[in-house]
């Protein structure tokens, strides 16, 4: 093995030489470890000023008081005071924004989510008759899937991401993952071990497709130019780098721990293992028809200075903290483990990553992913258990806390997933968060449950799932769910109205009524036909390859919401947060039609019934507009606003291009070489997706219903779908970023529609 150097090498251009051991992006390297400890300080300028961005006004009116835990809680909070002297006491930041958020929910009757708020307070804030107070015995409380930096947050701003941090604390979060701005230790890094930097930064994707490089699945490599491939820009590892700097100072100065990747071995492939022969540095396979990246074996001499680099060049823009994650193998069945270890062990490969952790940053804490064949128990019998916590993902549905014994004793946390891809789709299982979850805290059978995991693989939909996830870990009793999800109505609409009631009783019975299947019915919510590829063909059929095949409701049942919901007083029309939940609503109506009318159209296609099948496809075409009409309505379903926050990354036309194609190829195809696979896995339902892509290849098909009809030859086949997805991603038009229409009036004509021609 050749010898390793820890050194800088003169790198060949000017623009990188801005990256130099002089110049690193902020001054991270002074800042605290980890986050605010319990008995931190509340009163603190920043959990004001938070207090403040959230009510929409100054927080003068609230006292802010220190707190210690009781026998049997790690972190607690009280509501109390006067009208006007509004007492919380915390023992932590966190806990004192949960203090706030319990305050407006139960106290004031306002209401915050991320898809709009209703906060109507009169002068003089009110205060509880009595004191109330909750807490938890839960220490970890955490957030975010690796996913959710690519199906959702990939191209956000700090404005996003200042109001997301807010909500994050008031929902009672201690630790998030923050990845943002994490590949410039990449760059760092590996420029040190024998690669130039051209080299690392095309080893670097494009930004949405980040976490699946951050999970050992692709990397930037790509013969040809594609939608995530490298070389990312020096400027856009700067720029990403310095607005993770400030993600996580923010979430520090709120009592978030950070919880930043772990080195498991990940290096950018044949060019590395080319600069270090004689090691161990097996190639890893395929993932989704994309080669996965090269992995240094862990318990190789070479493993320990890389790490040691690793973590050095993270300290240096982004501190230290005291929980990090990754996996060593992600998403590898068991069987193939012994290939991809080739000759390695693999207790042993993972005492080497924790003992490189444990060198960099003594006591830190290395999460890891309970999901498919993860975490192994040989890992877990190897390894400190003391310093491990295995975040179990999909408690809610697979329960692989369960099959495992609690994971064989060590400590874990109860986790939801609920969203796949970020799709569309009204859906969520809140008996298992409600219900079944304070009930697990209760039994033995928990064994070291420590904490929840909130890792939705996309978020900022459904959020009366998030609301109930933002409560349980201060819930110790199971939840009523009707009053409970009743009161929320009323938080949410300002109103105690029946039809509202009634609407949301509907929803709470169909779409929130799912119940864990071990996946055996698919994943997530039931999709969209308007997204699905074209045909006929709907026996066992799913829009994505990981999608139920069949409705998860009564699609009749549902139905009966929308009339409902437009009953509401004419002084709820208008809030932000009905709006969002009319337009959800009648999208899904639509949707729902759409899945009935394909039907009809296959049933009437396999009778030669050319007629039926024209008559059916123009009313399954209206249907899509429809839904592109009520969605240009809100501002959360316009595709205008992720194209052009992706673009705002680039500081060339030629950046601002590509960060667009990686937007676009995100939400269709995924990529080029993974669309067999992938494509539709992350769609959606927004305006001018509807109408630019989806539209176009149902009336393409369409067309060719008729002659196919009069040929006898079945159905029309297409084999360049992909082809043309990876077009539409490659194209520039420019979509709007502000809506336009009245959502209730559009509502009411669609409704009314609806109803004079029913199916």
């Amino acid at each position: 093995m050749r010898s390793v150097s820890r050194r800088n090498f003169m790198l060949g251009t000017a623009a990188a030489a801005l990256l130099t051991a002089g110049t690193r992006v902020g001054t991270a390297s002074a800042a605290p470890r980890g986050a605010a400890a319990l008995g931190a300080p509340v009163d603190t300028p920043a959990v004001r000023a938070a207090i403040a961005r959230l009510l929409g006004r100054s927080a003068d009116q609230f006292t802010l008081q220190q707190l210690t835990p009781g026998a049997g809680e790690v972190d607690a909070f009280e509501i109390g005071g006067t009208p006007g002297a509004v007492r919380l006491s915390a023992s932590s930041p966190v806990a004192a924004l949960s203090a706030f958020q319990w305050w407006l929910k139960y106290v004031a009757g306002g209401h915050l989510s991320t898809n709009g708020d209703r906060i109507s307070l009169p002068a003089t804030l009110p205060a509880p008759p009595s004191t109330i107070r909750q807490s938890t015995e839960l220490t970890e409380r955490y957030a975010y899937n690796f996913t959710v930096f690519g199906y959702t947050s990939p191209f956000w701003s700090w404005s996003e991401w200042e109001r997301e941090l807010d909500l994050l604390a008031a929902n009672g979060i201690n630790r998030a993952l923050a990845l943002i701005g994490q590949e410039i230790v990449w760059y760092d890094t590996f420029r040190d071990f024998g690669l130039d930097e051209l080299t690392v930064r095309q080893w670097i994707a494009q930004p949405a497709h980040q976490p699946w490089q951050w999970y050992g699945e692709i990397t930037g490599y790509d013969e040809d130019a594609s939608a995530f491939s490298g070389p990312v820009s020096v400027g856009l590892l700067q720029r990403r780098a310095a607005l993770g700097v400030r993600i996580v100072d923010r979430m520090r100065e709120l009592g978030i721990t950070p919880v930043f990747p772990a080195f498991v071995g990940h290096v950018p492939d044949q060019m590395f293992a080319d600069e270090h022969p004689g090691t161990n540095i097996p190639a890893q396979g395929d993932y989704a028809g994309h080669a996965r990246p090269y992995w240094l074996d862990t318990t190789e001499a070479l493993y320990p200075p890389v790490a040691e680099r690793f973590y050095e060049a993270q300290a240096a823009h982004f501190g230290t903290t005291t929980h990090y994650s990754n996996d060593l193998f992600h998403e590898v069945g068991e069987s193939e483990l012994p290939a991809l270890l080739n000759g390695a062990d693999l207790g042993d490969a993972a005492v080497a990553v924790q003992d490189a952790l444990e060198a960099a940053v003594p006591g830190a804490i290395w999460l890891m992913q309970g999901w498919q064949d993860n975490p192994q128990l040989d890992v877990l019998n190897a390894v400190d258990e003391n310093r491990i916590v295995v975040l179990d993902l999909d408690s809610d549905d697979t329960g692989k806390w369960a099959q495992t014994g609690a994971y064989w004793g060590v400590p874990w946390c109860w986790g939801s997933i609920q969203n796949f891809g970020g799709r569309p789709g009204m859906f969520g299982n809140l008996t298992d968060a409600g219900r079944t979850l304070p009930g697990i805290r209760q039994s033995s059978t928990r064994k070291r449950l420590v904490g929840t995991a909130w890792v939705q693989e996309g978020t900022h939909n459904n959020p009366v799932v998030g609301d109930l996830l933002g409560e349980v870990a201060w819930r110790r009793d199971p939840v009523a769910l009707e009053p409970w999800v009743l009161a929320y109505a009323r938080r949410r609409y300002g109103v105690d109205d029946p039809h509202a009631a009634q609407a949301w009783r509907i929803l709470l019975d169909t779409a929130y009524s799912f119940s864990k299947s071990g996946h055996t019915t698919g994943e997530g919510p039931h999709e969209s036909f308007f997204a699905m590829e074209p045909t006929l063909d709907l026996v066992n059929r799913s829009v994505s390859m990981f999608g139920p095949d069949d409705p998860r409701y009564d699609l009749d049942d549902f139905a009966a919401c929308l009339p409902e919901l437009l009953q509401v007083p004419s002084s709820v029309r208008g809030l932000a947060t009905y709006r969002y939940d009319l337009v959800d609503v009648t999208r899904q109506v639509l949707a729902n039609r759409g899945r009935v009318l394909l039907a009809r159209i296959s049933d009437a296609f396999d009778d030669g019934d050319t007629d039926a099948v024209t008559d059916d496809a123009d009313r399954f075409l209206h249907a899509l507009d429809l839904s592109n009409e009520i969605l240009g309505t809100d501002k959360h379903w316009l595709l205008g606003t992720w194209l052009e926050q992706a673009k705002a990354w680039g500081a060339t036309a030629g950046e601002r291009n590509s960060l667009e194609w990686n937007a676009r190829s995100m939400l269709t195809i995924w990529t080029i070489d993974a669309a067999d696979t992938l494509r539709e896995y992350a769609h959606r339902e927004w305006h001018g997706l509807l109408s630019g892509y989806y539209r176009p290849r149902w009336e393409r098909f369409f067309d060719a219903l008729p002659d196919a009809i009069d040929a006898g030859d079945g159905e029309p086949s297409f084999d360049d779908w992909n082809a043309r997805g990876n077009a539409w991603s490659q194209q520039r038009e420019v979509h709007r970023t502000q809506p336009v229409g009245d959502t209730f009036t559009i509502a009411s004509r669609i409704a009314g529609e609806l109803a004079a021609d029913p199916l």
